[in-house]
């Protein structure tokens, strides 16, 4: 598991996108966060890191998510659902910004709305002043939320 700095790092970033609260025991009954862990740790994927998230900006985000990050294993563009993240998750911009990011320490992250098993990929914004990876990153941001 990562260390409470990093993760308190990972919530400032993804607190620009949501609100964010921590998983609850009735969260984790729910259908959508037991099919998504359930797909990765099938697939021996051990989850690094995990909330709720909150949507109030975004209209067409679903309200709340679960957020699960993880290290990047191969094959994980077959779990989403829409055709922009899985570019991004197989084709390699998620993988180049992961692997120089300090930021997100090489995890990759995937969101599972709460009322229902759609997956999507997501990118957190950059914490760090004058990152290289802002303007590609802050391009891939932007289609993985319009895609929606």
């Amino acid at each position: 598991m990562l260390n409470k700095e990093l993760e308190n790092l990972i919530d400032k970033a993804v607190s620009r996108d949501f609100i964010i609260h921590e998983i609850s025991e009735k969260d984790k009954i729910t259908d959508s966060y037991k099919a998504l862990q359930f797909t990765l740790t099938f697939n021996n994927i051990t989850i690094e890191y995990q909330r709720k998230v909150e949507s109030e900006r975004f209209p067409v985000i679903p309200k709340f998510q679960f957020l699960f990050g993880f290290y990047p294993r191969d094959g994980l563009c077959l779990f989403v659902n829409k055709q922009e993240h899985k570019k991004a998750l197989c084709d390699g911009p998620l993988e180049q910004i992961n692997k120089s990011c300090v930021l997100i320490h090489s995890l990759m992250y995937l969101l599972v709305p709460s009322d229902r098993f759609e997956v999507y990929s997501y990118l957190p914004a950059c914490c760090e002043l004058n990152c290289p990876n802002s303007p590609k990153q802050y391009n891939l941001r932007i289609k993985l939320f319009e895609k929606v």
